[in-house]
């Protein structure tokens, strides 16, 4: 049985790295604002789910100790909002089990830091992007505390 999960586990991430890899060069891909909206989404998001479900998304690692099934939880909600047509949405969500995968993978901690890494070049445009999602579709996002990396995935690791 040892082999069995062992080659399950390998498997497991060696899609979630390609995944994340796949993430990771879309959003180098994007100019700055576009980014912007996403870490907008993404840090409304983390407020959200702190209110909602208690999740902790900054202290990924402690979170999914607490929850086992984040990373499926979050995926489901990410799947429910691509199928209601909503992938702006989504995307910050993806940023979210990105990151508790990452937490939680020694083999994706890099990749994970390279995406916080991409993620900061929004810094700059997130207030905006922020305005203008209210502007455009009526709804605040919560950007608090927007410009903070979770627990473990520094770009620049100390």
């Amino acid at each position: 049985m040892g082999w069995l999960s062992g080659k399950v586990q390998k498997w497991a991430t060696n899609t979630q790295a390609r995944e994340l890899q796949e993430f990771v060069a879309r959003l180098a891909a994007m100019d700055g604002e576009e980014v912007g909206m996403v870490l907008a989404t993404a840090t409304h998001h983390r407020h959200h789910a702190a209110d909602r479900f208690g999740w902790d998304l900054m202290e990924p690692t402690l979170a999914e100790m607490r929850n086992p099934m984040l990373a499926v939880q979050i995926g489901q909600i990410i799947k429910t909002l691509q199928k209601e047509g909503r992938p702006e949405l989504a995307a910050g969500y993806f940023v979210w089990l990105h990151t508790v995968r990452a937490a939680n993978n020694p083999d994706l901690r890099q990749l994970g830091r390279d995406m916080w890494r991409e993620l900061g070049r929004a810094m700059p445009f997130v207030e905006s992007a922020a305005l203008g999602w209210s502007g455009l579709t009526g709804a605040v996002l919560n950007i608090r505390e927007f410009e903070r990396c979770p627990a473990g995935l520094s770009p620049e690791p100390q």
